[in-house]
């Protein structure tokens, strides 16, 4: 798109939705007393209200995310439960189970062949032997490597969790509520409704 269409699309939006709210005439535009000064200060800057403040105030208890993430290293399934995530936890501790399950099952088979292997070495089956060894070592280090990333995904999704705890109610309140009156920068009010 050309850069002047989107200019002149902005700049449409803008003063037509000028024209839906229109100064009345009784009302001065620029008014000399204190208290309609202030209402226009209060409209144009945006003001934290006391829920924001204790709302803000009351994340403070809230653990890091780093903290919750080495938790959850050494507890696997702590930073879900902390987080609010419990039905995650099952599905955990299925896949780690399971993944630890199957790798002592292969190193059991690896173990068996390993020891028929070294105690006939030129055997008539000790090709076999070796083979079914190799195999067997190779399955239970695939099983290995899938516990540990099923272990690093439960750490993650706790961090990542710990990160977003809060996104569904930011993203249900005004942008504006953000911002102090300190900053003398005229304010947007937008409401983002998920």
């Amino acid at each position: 798109m050309n850069k002047s269409y989107i200019a002149a699309l902005i700049l449409s939006v803008l003063f037509s939705s000028a024209a839906i709210s229109p100064v009345r005439a009784e009302e001065p535009v620029f008014p000399d007393s204190r208290t309609t000064g202030d209402a226009i200060r209060s409209a144009l800057f945006a003001e934290v209200s006391d829920d924001t403040r204790q709302r803000f105030e009351g994340d403070n208890r809230r653990m890091e995310p780093w903290k919750v993430a080495m938790i959850s290293a050494v507890l696997p399934g702590y930073g879900q439960v902390y987080n609010r995530a419990v039905w995650k936890v099952p599905i955990l501790y299925g896949l780690i189970g399971f993944f630890g399950y199957r790798a002592l099952d292969f190193n059991d088979s690896y173990d068996e062949f390993r020891v028929k292997y070294a105690e006939d070495p030129d055997g008539p089956d000790a090709a076999s032997f070796q083979d079914q060894r190799d195999k067997y070592r190779e399955k239970r280090n695939q099983q290995l490597l899938l516990l540990v990333l099923a272990y690093l995904a439960g750490i993650v999704d706790a961090y990542v969790d710990a990160h977003l705890y809060d996104f569904d109610t930011i993203s249900e309140e005004e942008i504006s509520s953000a911002y102090g009156p300190e900053t003398l920068y005229p304010s947007v009010s937008v409401s983002l409704r998920f």
